[in-house]
């Protein structure tokens, strides 16, 4: 199994180019060989409320990695990023994941033995659909989030908040310089793990998913990734 997360930039004045090729998406998903689950999604300002019509992501999940190559190369992607100013793509293995979009987990294959590939940055993929009754509890604690993600130079490589429909259903992506890094955040960092207990405590979310994946390579916008922790990890 390969995921892949592709960044989406448009440049001023060609908004309208992004609001038509999601459009199109929505009413003709891509069919490809290999293709499990996709999902096509704008961006916040800062994880806000305030939508940034600039940035959109692709995420997809694939047989192989060999599937995914071949559907970068075909005209039907070529057509679709046609008006973008830039694209990058994170190629990832999926190493842990548990709960559900959309009533599966794309991120699991039990014919599979999924390993953490050592030395990579990790890739962290959050997913919820908020309770009605919860938005106004939800919203109001992100920009404490933001701040802690924001106060984590060094170890946070990029992040994003993303989702399919505004307010309700969220994603949050982020890379990690390791694995040691990820489990000082969410494991060690206070703020952190008091929103994980207010969430469980409110029930905030109607459904939930939590993914790591290793960053197996980086191509386009992601490029400079790898090559950035590459030369300022530790010895």
């Amino acid at each position: 199994m390969f995921v892949t997360f592709t960044l989406l930039k448009y440049a001023p004045g060609r908004h309208y180019r992004a609001f038509a090729n999601m459009g199109r998406w929505m009413m003709n998903p891509f069919k490809s060989r290999g293709l499990q689950f996709q999902k096509m999604m704008g961006s916040g300002r800062q994880f806000g409320l305030m939508p940034n019509w600039s940035t959109y992501v692709f995420l997809a999940v694939w047989d192989t990695e060999k599937d995914a190559a071949a559907f970068f190369e075909s005209p039907a992607w070529s057509r679709y990023i046609n008006g973008t100013e830039g694209t990058g793509t994170l190629w990832l293995r999926p190493y842990r994941s548990h709960g559900k979009w959309d009533g599966q987990n794309p991120f699991t294959d039990d014919s599979v033995e999924h390993e953490r590939l050592e030395d990579r940055p990790v890739a962290v993929l959050t997913r919820a659909t908020i309770r009605f009754r919860a938005l106004l509890d939800f919203w109001r604690h992100v920009p404490q989030a933001r701040k802690r993600l924001q106060s984590l130079t060094g170890d946070l490589l990029f992040s994003i908040g993303v989702g399919e429909k505004p307010v309700v259903q969220q994603c949050t992506f982020s890379v990690w310089r390791d694995e040691k890094a990820v489990e000082q955040f969410a494991y060690r960092q206070a703020g952190h793990r008091e929103v994980v207990r207010r969430t469980r405590q409110k029930q905030w979310y109607r459904e939930e998913l939590f993914a790591r994946m290793s960053v197996w390579k980086a191509d386009g916008l992601f490029s400079e990734l790898l090559a950035a922790q590459k030369q300022t990890t530790p010895p």
